[in-house]
């Protein structure tokens, strides 16, 4: 499951962090070469859950990864809240 984090002020461009309040969300559609490439990631570091930042070109062509987080965020971002809480549930009650 991915995520567009859009940033709405030149402080949020710099660090998303610092300006919540001008911050917009979509769930967004993965390349498939990119969902591979990750899946493939997560094997080789041995993980079920792993947040990814990556910065995308605005054709959504070219997807740069600029940071792995094998305990990373998802709280923040309301659509992602729910569907994500309940995977992690699964794996943890050996559902997945």
């Amino acid at each position: 499951m991915f995520a567009e984090i859009h940033a709405g002020s030149p402080a949020a461009r710099i660090d998303f962090r610092r300006d919540y309040d001008s911050l917009t969300y979509r769930l967004c559609h993965v390349p498939a070469h990119v969902a591979r490439r990750v899946r493939r990631l997560m094997e080789a570091l041995g993980l079920r859950y792993v947040a990814l930042d990556f910065l995308v070109d605005r054709d959504n062509r070219d997807w740069h990864l600029i940071d792995v987080n094998p305990g990373g965020q998802f709280g923040f971002v309301p659509d992602l809240r729910a569907p994500i809480t309940q995977a992690l549930a699964d794996v943890l009650e050996g559902r997945q």
